[in-house]
Order: C-alpha cells, then sequence, then structure tokens
C-alpha cells in the first residue's frame, strides 16, 4: 500500500483519545486513524449506495429495514465468532 505522509492537527483531547485507543489496539495511532478513516469512508460509501437505491427504488419499507437489520446482527456475530479469542476487540476499532 502506498502511504502518503501528511501533518495534521487534533484537538489535545482528541489526540489523547487517539494515543489511548490505539495503545488498547496493539497498532500506531497512525494506523488506528487511517482505519477509522477507511471505515467511515465505507460507511459513507454504503449510505450513498442506499440512497441512490432510493432515488430510483423509492424508499426502503420497515419490513426491509427490519429484515436488513436482522441480516447485520446476524454477520456481526458470525464475524465475532471468528475472531480469535486473544484479539482484545482490536479490530472495533
Amino acid at each position: 500500500m502506498a502511504v502518503k505522509k501528511k501533518t495534521l492537527s487534533f484537538d489535545e483531547d482528541l489526540w489523547a483519545a487517539v494515543e489511548r485507543r490505539a495503545r488498547e489496539a496493539e497498532t500506531t495511532p497512525s494506523a488506528y486513524v487511517n482505519e477509522l478513516v477507511a471505515r467511515s469512508e465505507r460507511l459513507y460509501r454504503g449510505l450513498q449506495a442506499v440512497s441512490d437505491w432510493e432515488s430510483e427504488h423509492g424508499a426502503l419499507t420497515a419490513d426491509q429495514l427490519d429484515w436488513a437489520d436482522r441480516a447485520l446482527a446476524d454477520a456481526q456475530r458470525e464475524a465475532a465468532d471468528d475472531e480469535p479469542a486473544d484479539s482484545g476487540g482490536s479490530s472495533n476499532a
């Protein structure tokens, strides 16, 4: 993976939280922030895809949203079951 080095400014309390969370995840602050931005981007793209779909097909129904909630909960349970016991939840950065 290509890396682009940049200088960023953070609120002191926020940076302290980044450092703390990175330590808990046994990673670097840079890697931790990178993962947060990557997750944010995936979330944004997913929300945009839903918005695009709704623009074409209409709003999702309550039944469709309930199904999606159940599917997501099932996927999260399966992912948690697949995590090694000693992972410490670091993938939930």
